[in-house]
């Protein structure tokens, strides 16, 4: 689709060396990690003349290897090197000509891929900044497209499927929640035959592969959400970490809608499993892991945990703050600052209809445009941001509550269990169709037991919107660095 479109434009495979001129931003990171893989480019951004200049002559200067070079702002590009590499410019204006750039500039996006389709389906030229507008927010999801759009979407993951790594299971996760988008936008039945295949195989790597996770480093971005912290304080000075408790990958679709103005390097990473709140989020911002943790399943010491990893990293205790809310006061000496929104979470909890219910929820969030004034705001007063989530979320049916089997530890978790006494848990295994997870990162004088990836606890029959589970939307969540701001 857009891939293959944008290859054929630049020549990617045909010529050795390239820079690219993407002064709109338009080209997501994902497109260019694929193209570096799919044909083999060092990848390169070009944001400091004296720094590449150094690069150059030591290395690309003389070598047979293949480069992409990829510049997001006007800096001076040597005419010497330029003369080296292949140089094409990107714009709005060339990838789709049917349609007013102004307003593709300043318009939601949804996905490149499915703009593709619906520009190649569209016979006329739109020149009109208003019905451009229209087009992508209406006309682009008509249902020729999104058809189209979505055997693309499914042939991409089963491709994947076959693969299965770490980074193959974070691209699934993607396409999977961009087909849930769809689904809840465009009000389509679900394909539970591949939703089904994605869970269990999934399912599957977690409790084969899990426990490989924390030994992967985390300068391209964390793995495993402990060594968040770790990659923003290689890459930040002056950091600020916004978590979105309970934000899954579709709700990070939903909200970004609504920050055109933004341009942002999205990443993902996985949760520690079982995905509740004090044991992942306290070990996003801590560094540690929950075997490590005095209170692993409690949030008391979850402040204290977070001041004492920046201290570790060389800031004053005066220098960082630990906030909750978007309306916090920024003062002048605040170098390091993470604030919790568990605007996301308290959906969840409360949520009575479901995955629409929860996307139309999330939509009025977007709306109401407070996290793009937060960010706005920091970005004010030059702080690098970083938005993060703790765990997903799923819905699921009911299965019953099972009773008197040990002494469970109270969680708000509807999906596992944590047993203090292990007596006659393999019946409850057994009557609840529930699964033994292994102590991965996890105190080990406990049980935990969770709930197959269509299952919860409570009366039976209900549906319910819950965590704490296996499930792809619960254990891998997004990991965004916000690189520009236009106010």
């Amino acid at each position: 689709m857009f891939f293959n479109y944008l290859s054929e434009l630049c020549g990617f495979g045909i010529y050795g060396k390239i820079a690219i001129f993407d002064f709109q931003k338009i080209i997501g990171d994902d497109h260019l990690s694929n193209i570096s893989g799919e044909f083999g480019y060092k990848l390169i951004y070009y944001d400091d003349v004296e720094r590449f200049r150094y690069i150059y002559e030591t290395e690309i200067k003389e070598s047979k290897d293949r480069y992409l070079v990829v510049l997001r702002s006007d800096i001076y590009f040597p005419y010497d090197i330029r003369s080296e590499f292949h140089c094409k410019d990107i714009d709005y204006g060339q990838l789709f000509p049917k349609l007013n750039t102004y307003a593709l500039e300043n318009t939601s996006i949804f996905d490149l891929d499915l703009l593709y389709i619906a520009h190649e389906n569209l016979y006329s030229t739109i020149d009109l900044e208003s019905k451009t507008k229209g087009f992508l927010l209406e006309d682009m999801f008509n249902m020729e497209n999104i058809e189209e759009y979505r055997g693309y979407l499914i042939n991409r993951i089963k491709g994947l499927l076959d693969k299965g790594d770490y980074s193959a299971w974070q691209d699934i996760a993607l396409l999977y929640s961009k087909m849930q988008y769809i689904k809840y936008r465009c009000n389509l039945e679900g394909n539970k035959e591949l939703e089904d295949r994605i869970q269990n195989e999934f399912q599957k790597f977690i409790l084969k592969n899990y426990s490989k996770l924390s030994g992967y480093s985390a300068y391209h971005g964390p793995v495993l959400i402990n060594k968040g912290l770790d990659y923003i304080f290689m890459n930040s000075k002056k950091p600020a970490l916004i978590v979105m408790d309970g934000m899954s990958i579709l709700d990070w679709l939903i909200l970004s809608e609504d920050l055109r103005r933004i341009s942002y390097k999205y990443n993902s990473t996985y949760a520690i499993i079982p995905t509740i709140t004090p044991i992942s989020r306290q070990s996003l911002l801590s560094g540690k892991l929950p075997i490590e943790m005095e209170r692993p399943f409690s949030l008391a010491q979850e402040k204290s945990m977070f001041i004492e990893k920046c201290k570790e990293n060389g800031y004053r205790e005066d220098q960082i703050k630990y906030n909750r809310g978007y309306d916090f006061k920024i003062h002048s000496t605040d170098q390091c600052i993470c604030t919790i929104i568990n605007d996301i979470d308290d959906l969840i909890h409360s949520q009575r209809q479901g995955n629409i219910g929860m996307f139309n929820d999330v939509k009025l969030l977007s709306n109401s445009k407070k996290l793009y004034e937060l960010i706005k705001r920091l970005h004010e007063k030059d702080f690098d941001i970083y938005i993060a989530s703790d765990h997903g979320h799923r819905e699921t049916e009911t299965i019953g509550s099972p009773r008197g089997v040990g002494v469970e530890l109270e969680t708000k978790s509807k999906r596992t269990l944590i047993l203090k006494d292990f007596a006659d848990y393999e019946k409850m295994i057994d009557e609840f169709d529930m699964i033994e997870y292994p102590p991965y990162f996890l105190p080990k004088d406990y049980k935990y037991l969770l709930c197959e990836h269509d299952k919860s606890i409570g009366v039976k029959g209900d549906i319910s919107l819950s965590h704490g589970g296996i499930s792809i939307e619960e254990a891998i969540v997004p990991f965004i660095k916000v690189e520009g701001v236009d106010v």
